[in-house]
Parts: C-alpha cells; sequence; structure tokens
C-alpha cells in the first residue's frame, strides 16, 4: 500500500516541478510619450540684424544692404559705421561720441544718401554729414553742419535738394546771435542756406 501511494505522488511532484511557459508580456507606450519623439529636421539660420541698422539702396541698380553703429571709441573720440557682409567700407566719424544714421531718397540722387546725426562733445547740438556712395567710397554730398537743440532739430528736414539751384542743396544751421531780450543775453538763431554739392573725389 505504501508504494502504490509513492507511484501516486511521483506524478504530482513532476508536475509541480515543470514550470509553465508563459506568454512575453505586452509593452504598451504612452501616447504622450509617442507625441514627445521628435524628428530632426534641418533648417535654414537666419543671420540677426543690428537693432540700429538702415537699410536702403546705396548702389545704384543693386540690392540693398544695411549699415549700422558698430563701435563708439570715447578715447579715440570716433564712431564707426559698418555695412552688411562688407559690402561698403567702414564709415569713421570723428570727433563724436556715438550716432544715428537714416536713408535719404531724393530723385536728383541715382542712389540713397546717408545722413549721419553725430553726437558731439556739446550735448546743446546736433552734427549732421551727408555722403552718398560711389567709386566703392563715401564721399560727403556737403561738408558737415551744426543745429542747435533750441532750434527743435528733430522737427526739421535737415537737408534737402535745392529746389531753385540744379546741383545744389538747402539746409538749416544754427549761428549764435546776442539778443538783449534773452535771460542769457543771446540766442541761437535757425537761417537757412543753398550750398553746392560737393564734386567727387
Amino acid at each position: 500500500m505504501r508504494l502504490s501511494a509513492c507511484f501516486v505522488c511521483l506524478p504530482l511532484l513532476i508536475a509541480c516541478g515543470t514550470p509553465t511557459p508563459q506568454k512575453p508580456k505586452e509593452v504598451i507606450i504612452p501616447r504622450d510619450t509617442v507625441s514627445q519623439v521628435t524628428i530632426p529636421v534641418e533648417t535654414e539660420i537666419i543671420p540677426s540684424i543690428p537693432d540700429n541698422a538702415v537699410s536702403a539702396n546705396y548702389i545704384n541698380g543693386a540690392p540693398p544692404f544695411y549699415g549700422f553703429v558698430d563701435e563708439v571709441n570715447h578715447l579715440k573720440k570716433t564712431t564707426l559705421i559698418r555695412f552688411e557682409e562688407g559690402r561698403a567700407p567702414d564709415l569713421v566719424i570723428e570727433k563724436s561720441y556715438g550716432a544715428t544714421i537714416e536713408d535719404l531718397r531724393f530723385p536728383e540722387f541715382d542712389s540713397d544718401l546717408l545722413l549721419v546725426t553725430a553726437v558731439i562733445n556739446d550735448p546743446n547740438f546736433n552734427k549732421y554729414y551727408l555722403y552718398r556712395f560711389e567709386d566703392n567710397q563715401w564721399l560727403p554730398v556737403v561738408n558737415g553742419w551744426a543745429i542747435h537743440k533750441d532750434n527743435r532739430p528733430d522737427t526739421l528736414q535737415p537737408i534737402t535738394v535745392s529746389s531753385v539751384k540744379p546741383g545744389h542743396m538747402h539746409r538749416y544751421y544754427s549761428v549764435f546771435d546776442l539778443d538783449k531780450d534773452s535771460e542769457l543775453g543771446y540766442t541761437w538763431r535757425l537761417l537757412e542756406e543753398t550750398i553746392p554739392v560737393l564734386a567727387g573725389e
């Protein structure tokens, strides 16, 4: 009786020791994880343009390019103006402590002009320089001139082409004048003049 009982238990022990094969577990990727997978895309890098850049057609028949005030050297008293990708030579404004630039367009000129408003030693004045780009160099259209801030230069167009004299510019400027009616004993008067355009070098 004992022997037969052992034979009965033996198949049970063998059955208990044999592992039951299991199905592999399914791996479920959350939907949010799939959406986070990024595919690299080639993008064009656009160069940044300086905040103070001014773009204009400085060369007749060529695409416009920009200029910008790049550096102020207080020791040398100079202001450096550079241009996009070196398409025009640098322009150095002597005896200045900064500047702003703008373009002027007149039908009498083949291309845009560059007007520089420079900061000079006397903060009561605006100093102006007007240039045209010709033969790969910046040439002055007229010599530099100044307007006192009492004459409200910010509300003026400081220079235009003369409507009565071909080849001339019409501009405003300030002169010192004694004035007994003024508390200071003097005043700055706003005058205007017509002057010839400087010949190219």
